[in-house]
């Protein structure tokens, strides 16, 4: 039997299995004492995913693969990024950047140069900063 956690949301409580959460160990930029979280999706919101923090119902981020918008993308983040969660195979990367929708799609951005990495075996994460990679942390996403 898998453990379960309820996570409180704006919208009610949701039950989820403890194998789903994310543990990002440093917490994200800005947030630090929020170390676990949970990839919620909804087909209203695909290609955008909703990653929910465990701890705090008023802290949620919506998320993006970068390789929607930069199809090499995770070919530009350091291996080294990549060795600190444990991830070699480059079939195994997964990561997503943290967007703001604008109120048209130009003005709809997202953190490239701070992306979360995540090791999905593990589940474990973290967000890192690409200071070399020529994107901005308002990237347009068209």
């Amino acid at each position: 039997m898998k453990a379960m956690a309820t996570l409180e949301t704006n919208t009610g409580p949701i039950v989820q299995s403890k194998d789903s959460i994310i543990h990002f160990e440093e917490g994200l930029i800005g947030f630090a004492e929020c170390k676990d979280f949970v990839l919620m999706e909804n087909e209203r919101l695909t290609p955008f995913r909703l990653l929910q923090s465990t701890e705090r119902s008023d802290v949620g981020f919506l998320v993006l693969q970068p390789t929607v918008v930069v199809r090499d993308y995770y070919n530009l983040v350091p291996a080294r990024e990549w060795e600190a969660l444990g991830v070699t195979a480059s079939d195994a990367r997964l990561g997503f950047v943290i967007c703001i929708i604008g109120p048209s799609p130009d003005e709809s951005a997202g953190n490239f140069q701070a992306p979360l990495l995540i090791n999905y075996k593990k589940m474990i994460g973290r967000q890192v900063i690409l200071t070399d990679s020529g994107f901005s942390v308002r990237q347009r996403l068209l």
